[in-house]
């Protein structure tokens, strides 16, 4: 549309006539030691998009241009391990086994949504409920006998005397040539990996089978939770179930990619069976995950699922109550310092926030059926594009090929480009995302305010600064009141004509989850506009959504308001000078390093 074809050139224009933003002394403060120094969220394969420092003029500026770097298009290619995987599990010989395995981690499921203390323990600071790891090995696993002794003295508290067994076992003691740490025990002597579980249960307004048609449709689950699954793909069905429409039974296994929503973080790889089960209890359904380490115990992987997934049980009011359960061992070497505390304590992909995003959407989905304003209506199913559209861009994979902007200075600013040809959703042509991630020494409810209120828009957008903004409209979304849908509107004075304005409109979605916060919008020309209020549909408006997630630095400090934010930001940008997404000319690319630059020192200066 054209909103998007002047978008590129008036963003261009208004950074390079305003100030030299480039020159700001930005402190990114990455820290990404813990991926060897590298901000990419990712490792390309095949360089397709030329260098603008190799293939321009030799006089450029080196100012303007900083080190040569390529940068790579997004695009898929079909791994090997995947392949291999694919012929695997759509063996005869293992299929009985994967079939055997999960059952078995259907009941284990049931076993650990039922039970109460002392397998789960509430955390207090999380507000959330754990694992009692010692007393699930002790239940679910076997041990041998003096790591059974281990688990007992530690569920008593009597550590002399646990340490006085361990010294007895001269055995124990020779095959680690020291003491041995205890977690380092439990967790199977596997010191890479460390145990991640939380359940969460909640009233959904939504029936059993739907929800469990939503978790089933691997396409509708990676829909629904958009803000946590990068990619999904299935690698084989074992069974769709008993009959059309009933799923009991049904089994296939799945090959997913879940994200944290920054490019600088890596997705987490997972293969696993998904199995669904009705249970004898009216109305219930169990729908669990478990990985395939055991049948294949060469895969490489940085995270092995344990029994998770979800025990559903129908309400007489239509809704249902869902025990949410995330149960996973996860190597955390490769996670880069900054969000260090963030995924590590489990806080980044807990049974919470899994639960809050299935709230969120079937509350989204009711108040669309339900709601009798047409107009509101439209603005609804748009905002879920943009909100999509959003995801799909900041969310890293194994095929996401983001690389560091090449300019000074830009090795911590990620850009990555498409091109598309057919899907009226989107704009024709090159479509270009840059984004970054940096600490703030402000609090992560501080900050999502602030972003969030249409007024404060020109406080840190550069198209906007020193125009009038304030949101026009606006309605819930959710029971929680930040989740909301509101029209923004920006007043830019005419330079000639100072009495004479245009308006600038913006649709912007604002919610939070267990996790963390997310504004996320895309500007809306004022003939579209009309079309919507009236009731039009919004299936073929080109969008690009483009936004901000913030999350907590250090998760046990966000209950209590305090605590550093992790600020990510993503915008998404139609070119329509671009004839290929091979090349970023420099003018181009240093005003995608001025256009991060400077919001991000804006709202520094601001919040």
């Amino acid at each position: 549309m054209a909103e998007h074809m002047s978008y590129s050139a008036l963003l261009r224009e208004v950074i390079m006539d305003t100030q030299d933003i480039s020159s700001l002394e930005i402190n990114f403060n990455l820290e990404l030691q813990g991926q060897n120094g590298s901000a990419s969220a990712s490792e390309p394969s095949t360089p397709i998009l030329k260098s603008s420092i190799q293939t321009n003029d030799h006089h450029s500026s080196s100012s303007n241009t900083g080190n040569a770097q390529s940068i790579f298009c997004l695009g898929k290619e079909v791994r090997a391990t995947e392949l291999l995987m694919q012929v695997m599990v759509n063996a005869e010989s293992y299929k009985a086994r994967i079939y055997d395995l999960a059952v078995a981690a259907a009941g284990e499921l049931t076993q650990k949504a039922c039970t109460a203390k002392p397998l789960w323990i509430f955390e207090e600071d999380r507000e959330t409920e754990t694992l009692n790891v010692p007393e699930y090995k002790r239940r679910f696993e076997s041990l041998d006998s003096t790591l059974e002794e281990v688990i007992r003295l530690l569920s008593v508290g009597e550590p002399n005397e646990l340490s006085s067994e361990l010294s007895r076992n001269a055995k124990l003691l020779g095959k680690y040539g020291k003491e041995p740490d205890l977690m380092h025990l439990i967790n199977g002597h596997q010191t890479a990996f460390k145990t991640e579980a939380s359940r969460e249960t909640e009233i959904v307004p939504m029936n059993p089978i739907n929800i469990v048609d939503v978790l089933i449709d691997v396409e509708q689950w990676s829909l629904v939770f958009c803000d946590i699954v990068s990619e999904v793909s299935v690698l084989g069905f074992m069974s769709s179930g008993e009959e059309l429409g009933n799923p009991n039974g049904a089994l296939q296994v799945v090959k997913a990619e879940l994200h944290v929503a920054s490019p600088l973080l890596k997705t987490r790889e997972i293969y696993f069976a998904r199995y669904c089960k009705q249970m004898t209890a009216a109305n219930t359904w169990v729908v669990v995950d478990v990985s395939l380490e055991s049948i294949f115990p060469d895969m490489v992987t940085q995270c092995r699922r344990k029994a998770s997934g979800c025990l559903i049980q129908g309400l007489e009011n239509g809704f249902s109550k869902v025990t949410w359960i995330e149960h996973n061992e996860i190597d955390y070497s490769s996670v880069p310092n900054m969000f260090r505390k963030l995924v590590s304590s489990g806080f980044a992909f807990q049974a919470k926030r899994w639960i809050a995003t299935l709230r969120r959407q079937c509350e989204r989905l009711k108040l669309v059926v339900e709601d009798d304003n047409d107009g509101r209506r439209s603005l609804l199913q748009l905002s879920q594009r943009i909100s999509r559209s959003y995801n799909e861009a900041v969310r890293g994979s194994t095929e996401s090929h983001w690389q560091p902007l090449p300019t000074t200075n830009g090795e911590n600013i990620l850009v990555k480009t498409s091109f598309n040809v057919d899907d009226p959703g989107h704009p024709h042509g090159v479509v270009i995302t840059v984004a970054t991630s940096l600490r703030l020494n402000i609090p992560p409810n501080d900050v999502f305010e602030f972003l969030c209120s249409g007024s404060n828009r020109s406080k840190w957008d550069l198209l906007s600064h020193d125009c009038a903004t304030q949101d026009i409209a606006y309605f819930a979304t959710g029971r929680e009141p930040s989740s909301r849908v509101s029209l923004v509107v920006v007043e830019v004075a005419n330079a000639r004509h100072l009495l004479n304005k245009t308006l600038k409109f913006y649709l912007q979605e604002s919610y939070t989850d267990a996790t963390g916060y997310y504004i996320v919008y895309a500007p809306v020309d004022d003939e579209s506009l009309k079309a919507l209020l009236k009731g039009g549909s919004s299936t073929d408006m080109a969008i690009l959504g483009s936004g901000f997630t913030v999350l907590p630095e250090n998760p046990v400090e966000q209950t209590t308001g305090t605590g550093g934010s992790i600020l990510t930001i993503v915008f998404q940008i139609a070119d329509e000078n671009l004839s290929s997404p091979e090349y970023l000319p420099p003018e181009l690319v240093a005003t995608l390093h001025n256009l991060i630059a400077g919001t991000l020192s804006l709202i520094q200066g601001s919040v």
